[in-house]
């Protein structure tokens, strides 16, 4: 049997109220996102903390003198 197999048995056998489903899923939404993040990085998506302020600075100067 594989991991996957044995997880999805062990996981059908929790009730549906208990609290531990909420930290499972908290787990793997953050996991997928890491993920998702480090692909990012691999395929040079990722912003240095510098670029994203310079780029949101300049989104709110636009919309600042526009409503100006």
């Amino acid at each position: 049997m594989s991991t996957k197999e044995q997880t999805l048995i062990w996981l059908a056998e929790l009730p549906d109220e208990s609290p531990v489903w909420r930290e499972l899923h908290d787990d793997a939404r953050l996991l997928r996102d890491v993920a998702a993040a480090e692909e990012d990085v691999r395929t040079g998506r990722e912003r240095s903390i510098a670029e994203a302020r310079r780029l949101l600075e300049q989104k709110w100067d636009l919309r600042h003198s526009k409503s100006a």
